[in-house]
């Protein structure tokens, strides 16, 4: 990668990986460069398992010239920080993804971000290993990149506790009808709370399973959705409240994930919607987390009816701010550089799931990745057959999907508002943003 060097740095000293200030960076008095970076995935985050470790290890390594410190927030309130930096000029040197309405009303026209033509275009591992759909979706209009792409694609399905559900055939295999059909009286660990992720999940496999449905989830992953109004969210809307109503777990309403997770954790719900990052929580070690007979060698994984996984290539990753001095921006550089490295790709999809669809895994990855059952069982539920679509997240604007379609659910499923309603809602809010 090309070198930085710089004259300063200035405040936030501190000796620990966590603090409590933003933006600020120093050269401290032994020559190591100092940038603090705010982020969501520290404490119980479940991103914390891969992130803070991979953190430290990047401190190791360049003990003797960077160092960066993570300041906690929680993540609801993580793009909100993000933008009140931005507009105090006080933005960190490393920001991973952000609010994408914000992102590409501001900072992508307005060119607040370092372009990487040159960082990934330069290193001959970087420009191989990344996916090119994700660096075209990242590439500007003028050549530059705004964001750095994706290097992994991470299938997001379910888990299902085998004890209490025994499908006659995979799920992938079933179409929604024969889903629902086999569930009997076992629940689902939806949610209402926060943005409603597991709900949203398997929402978004709705409507991909509705005619036309694969097709328009695709093309919101550039133009977001704002006119709900039709018989595919209509339909979708309408089968989620009915499933929700039969076989939704009793603690839906107002739930947050960790509600969810420990819902089925404790044989309270039979299914889980969720990446396979969670796949860590149901082996050797997290037996704290279970409770009430709950074994999670029984787990089992495997995609969404109609055979249907989501994940989101064409998605906004880890960027720069435009305008950092050059030692802090040797510091971000280095961090992009160290996380896309063979070894770091290799450990993080062994830890949080999905494949290198650019990399030639080691024999040493091969030989670990066996003993990640579930994680496999998902990677293998993928086939050259299978509709990948983004989540819904993704093709709508960040109000919606973070705020309004959470609220909106409780009195979908309690019936107070129909099908129709909820998707006029809906779209009355995403057409007053444009």
């Amino acid at each position: 990668m090309r070198k930085y060097f710089a004259l300063i740095a200035i405040t936030c000293l501190t000796s620990s990986l966590f603090v409590g200030c933003s933006g600020e960076e120093k050269v401290s008095s032994n020559g190591v460069t100092e940038i603090t970076i705010p982020h969501y995935k520290v404490g119980q985050n479940v991103g914390a398992k891969f992130f803070v470790p991979q953190v430290e290890r990047f401190n190791t390594l360049h003990a003797d010239k960077y160092k960066i410190n993570i300041e906690e927030l929680p993540q609801d309130g993580y793009n909100d920080k993000i933008k009140q930096l931005a507009q105090q000029n006080k933005l960190p040197a490393l920001v991973e993804a952000g609010d994408t309405d914000w992102i590409n009303s501001y900072i992508i026209p307005n060119k607040k971000y370092y372009d990487l033509s040159d960082f990934i275009s330069s290193n001959e591992h970087i420009s191989n290993v990344v996916i090119e759909e994700s660096l075209q979706y990242n590439t500007q209009e003028d050549g530059s990149v705004s964001t750095f792409p994706r290097t992994s694609s991470r299938p997001i399905g379910l888990f299902y506790n085998s004890t209490l559900y025994t499908p006659e055939k995979p799920i992938r295999d079933m179409s929604v009808d024969e889903f629902v059909q086999s569930l009997g009286d076992n629940k689902l660990a939806f949610i209402t709370g926060e943005n409603a992720w597991t709900t949203m999940l398997f929402y978004t496999s709705l409507i991909a399973n509705e005619e036309g449905g694969v097709e328009l989830l695709n093309s919101g992953a550039k133009d977001k959705i704002t006119d709900f109004n039709n018989d595919i969210f209509i339909n979708a809307t309408t089968k989620l409240q009915e499933i929700a109503m039969s076989n939704g777990s009793s603690n839906m309403l107002g739930a947050a994930y960790a509600d969810a997770a420990n819902s089925f954790m404790s044989k309270n719900s039979a299914i889980i919607f969720n990446g396979s990052w969670m796949g860590s929580d149901f082996e050797q070690g997290s037996e704290d987390k279970w409770s009430n007979g709950f074994d999670g060698t029984q787990v089992v994984s495997d995609i969404y009816p109609g055979n249907v996984a989501i994940d989101t290539i064409q998605a906004i990753g880890w960027w720069i701010p435009d305008g950092l001095p050059e030692d802090e921006l040797e510091v971000a550089l280095a961090f992009l550089e160290f996380i896309n490295t063979p070894e770091e790709l290799e450990a993080y999809v062994l830890q949080e799931g999905g494949v290198l669809p650019n990399l030639e895994m080691s024999e040493a990855f091969k030989e670990k990745q066996k003993e990640r059952v579930l994680i496999n069982q998902l990677n293998s539920s993928v086939t050259s057959e299978t509709h990948i679509v983004p989540t819904f997240e993704y093709i709508v604007h960040n109000s919606i999907s973070q705020e309004e379609f959470g609220k909106l659910l409780p009195k979908l499923f309690d019936g107070s508002i129909t099908p129709e309603e909820f998707c006029a809602t809906l779209t009355e809010k995403a057409q007053s943003i444009e």
